[in-house]
């Protein structure tokens, strides 16, 4: 299930969900584990906010089922797993296609190679933080040096969207 969330671009929001679930159902998972699923899941779909795709895109170019069997080439999906139809994912997937490339790319030619989300760690967070790397820009995915703080979500919007000078600041 990480895999396919992967692929589709991911969501932050898919780890803190999940990382419930998971502590409801009694089931460790921690936060190295999404960034290890990420590092070796491309994003294979690019879906509405991060890119020019809709839900609905997706499902007719094969959906769920469709991303499944193209990353089975990866051998990051478990296709011995029974599902409720009684049969394994592999199963399932057989007859599967992708119907539009321009909507789920190949594991040979992804939108980015590794995965949409990413795990960092540092002096503001030691324990981990979630980034959406499939929806920053490549120059900014490493920082060394001062980090600008603000006490408001108010705040850091005003500020990136220049409305304060850096001499207010």
């Amino acid at each position: 299930a990480i895999a396919v969330e992967m692929a589709l671009g991911c969501s932050t929001n898919t780890v803190l969900h999940l990382m419930a679930i998971a502590k409801e159902a009694k089931v460790d998972l921690d936060l190295k584990t999404f960034d290890e699923i990420s590092r070796k899941t491309p994003v294979l779909a690019k879906l509405i906010p991060a890119g020019e795709h809709s839900v609905v895109d997706l499902h007719f170019a094969g959906g769920i089922p469709a991303v499944m069997k193209e990353l089975s080439k990866l051998g990051i999906i478990h296709l011995d797993v029974k599902t409720v139809t009684g049969k394994t994912l592999k199963e399932n997937l057989k007859d599967v296609e992708v119907l539009n490339r321009e909507v789920i790319r190949s594991v040979e030619d992804p939108y980015f190679k590794e995965g949409g989300i990413a795990i960092l760690y540092g002096t503001l967070a030691p324990e981990g933080a979630v980034v959406k790397t499939s929806a920053v820009v490549p120059k900014m995915l490493k920082h060394t040096g001062p980090a600008r703080v603000f006490d408001s979500e108010e705040e850091a919007y005003e500020a990136i969207l220049g409305v304060k000078s850096n001499q207010e600041m």
